[in-house]
């Protein structure tokens, strides 16, 4: 890609809830800039960024922190409402039996726990 270049994914995320079983799905849209010899990774609906000298090091860097940032929404007990405020889709669905989140990208899923 050439400076200047950008990217967009939407990843989808499956969450368990405590007895393991898997409540519900997101979808986040992602886009990833370059700039000044950096990428910029930004989720739209919830505003969370990060930054690296490599695409794919800024994509695992976002996953993260939107994991960080999902759990601790969570344990405060208003994922729901901050999801609905972000005007974030809530899909029920019933897949895994394993607590925390789930990213769905690209075909595989990659759990990431609670």
């Amino acid at each position: 890609m050439a400076a200047g270049d950008c990217m967009r994914e939407s990843v989808t995320i499956i969450h368990a809830g405590d007895r393991g079983f898997s409540d519900y799905a997101v979808t986040l849209t992602c886009t990833y800039t370059e700039e000044a010899g950096q990428w910029v990774g930004v989720c739209e609906e919830l505003g969370t960024s990060t930054f690296s000298d490599k695409l794919e090091d800024t994509q695992v860097e976002l996953r993260e922190a939107l994991e960080l940032q999902l759990n601790e929404v969570e344990r405060l007990g208003y994922i729901r409402e901050y999801l609905d405020r972000n005007r974030v889709t809530v899909v029920p669905i019933p897949v895994s039996r394993q607590t925390g989140f789930t990213f769905a990208a690209a075909g595989r899923l990659e759990h990431i726990g609670t």
